[in-house]
């Protein structure tokens, strides 16, 4: 992806596997923010900690049981945006599945569901729910179509992000769907941790987007923005996390009281931790 101007915005320190630090710049025409990864040669050993949440399948401690119980509530929410988008005949690919619980959900319920992840286990689990599997967006074949392709919390994964969105484009039947969750680095959550802010994670997460970013980028790849929803939890969660990996006493109270104001002064300036992207094939 071509950027416009280099203006650099935080030193962000990897705290889940390495403690490597990675510089943030941001483009203020595109409103999109980006990890110089340009050192790293493979990823991949950024992703191995049995800390990584995408990748947890049982609980272990009390956290891991709100965690889950929040996780379900949350497949019911974004179910019933999808449903409304479709309501017969879904024929579905999400992008970045991690272990497929969001999938494996929405096939139970009749959708004709496929995933893309790259994870060798979690691709294998996936394959064990009965998910039709890819390993790679690529290896799609463009005459397969589907009407909603999904990606939850996972674009902000993706080094290649023009040939995913335009491959996007070749597999969306028209008038189809692309659901983007994301968080978003003008939240007041953002706002207030800076580079401290979980939802950084550096370097796993490449792009760092705004409201404005996001509706830009994808207006070039011919989707229009026809509603967007808060994802009210996932402040608390990264707030959580915040504060737990800077060493705050007391962190679960501290990231809920940062939860509740940035949930509160989202609801005047819509710009919650977290976003729910729905956009329309033009």
């Amino acid at each position: 992806m071509k950027l416009n101007k280099d203006i650099f915005l935080y030193s962000a320190e990897d705290k889940l596997v390495t403690n490597k630090k990675f510089n943030i710049y941001s483009d203020l025409k595109m409103n999109i923010a980006w990890t110089d990864i340009k050192n790293e040669k493979d990823l991949s050993k950024y992703y191995n900690s049995d800390k990584y949440d995408s990748f947890k399948n049982k609980p272990k401690i009390l956290l891991d049981y709100i965690y889950f119980f929040i996780q379900r509530l949350m497949l019911r929410y974004k179910w019933s945006i999808v449903k409304k988008l479709a309501p017969n005949n879904i024929k579905s690919l999400d992008v970045g599945a991690g272990l497929g619980v969001y999938a494996e959900f929405c096939l139970k319920r009749g959708v004709k569901q496929s995933i893309v992840e790259n994870n060798l286990k979690a691709l294998e689990i996936c394959n064990n729910k009965g998910l039709k599997t890819f390993s790679s967006i690529n290896k799609i074949p463009n005459d397969c179509k589907f009407n909603i392709i999904t990606f939850w919390h996972s674009l902000e994964h993706m080094s290649n992000l023009n040939e995913i969105l335009n491959k996007c484009n070749s597999l969306i039947d028209q008038d189809g769907f692309l659901v983007i969750a994301v968080p978003n680095i003008n939240s007041f959550d953002s706002k207030h941790y800076k580079e401290r802010w979980a939802a950084l994670d550096v370097p796993r997460h490449l792009w760092h987007f705004t409201r404005k970013g996001i509706e830009s980028l994808l207006i070039k790849k011919d989707f229009l923005l026809i509603e967007s929803y808060p994802l009210f939890f996932d402040v608390f969660y990264i707030a959580y996390i915040t504060e737990k990996q800077n060493g705050s006493f007391f962190p679960f109270f501290k990231g809920l009281l940062i939860g509740i104001l940035s949930n509160i002064k989202a609801l005047f300036s819509k710009e919650h931790s977290s976003i729910i992207y729905v956009f329309k094939k033009t």
